[in-house]
């Protein structure tokens, strides 16, 4: 994948992870964090809004992605009740994503984070009550490269057909994961990339297989 998109994220990215539910959304972005704290020693942070850490750990697990040492020590899973837990010490006046953001700063630095996952988009604006979408983004989009990782957020999509919103026109990468009908009875997983700013990427889709933990992609059928 990273030959199709040029030669790789580059590093500071904000990259979208867009598409339907079961598409392999949080797989692929767990694995990316998986790879890198593995093969590079990199530091990931993964913050989990939709599910609890027990059950993402698990879910990986079944997929043939149990942590070692090595993965314990470099891949920071924080779900919703971590979060608000940490809330009296991050923030002053009990504001959610003031907590979040002093929260996630706190580890970039401590932890030395390279790579931070938000899973999902619509889930944080939720907790974050904001009527205006469109600062909202706008600022967070901000916070982010303001961090130096590389970012990962994890957005439901149901059509590509969809109009564009404003975190389409923010990020700096997009991967559109699809199920497409394979004849009456079948669906195949596939990824493509739409946008990844300043790389001479591919934007023909690809049939994505997961096998023993890991991502496999192909010329789509």
């Amino acid at each position: 994948m990273d030959r199709e998109i040029g030669g790789g994220i580059p590093k500071g990215s904000i990259v979208l992870l867009s598409g339907t539910p079961g598409t392999y959304k949080s797989s692929m972005a767990f694995g990316i964090l998986h790879k890198a704290a593995i093969s590079e020693r990199s530091v990931g942070l993964y913050l989990l809004l939709e599910q609890s850490m027990g059950s993402l750990l698990s879910q990986q697990e079944k997929m043939g992605r149990t942590l070692d040492e090595v993965g314990k020590k470099n891949i920071i899973v924080s779900d919703v009740g971590r979060i608000r837990a940490a809330m009296d010490k991050f923030s002053t006046d009990g504001d959610w994503m003031e907590a979040l953001r002093s929260y996630v700063e706190y580890l970039v630095e401590q932890r030395h984070v390279e790579l931070l996952v938000i899973d999902s988009l619509p889930v944080l604006e939720i907790l974050a009550g904001e009527e205006d979408r469109r600062s909202f983004l706008f600022n967070l989009f901000e916070w982010m490269r303001g961090l130096g990782t590389t970012n990962f957020l994890i957005h439901e999509k149901p059509s590509l057909n969809g109009e564009y919103g404003e975190e389409e026109f923010l990020s700096d990468g997009i991967f559109q994961l699809t199920l497409s009908p394979m004849g009456e009875v079948d669906l195949q997983r596939r990824i493509r990339c739409i946008k990844m700013r300043s790389m001479p990427h591919n934007t023909s889709m690809f049939a994505l297989e997961m096998k023993d933990g890991k991502f496999r992609i192909s010329p789509a059928i």
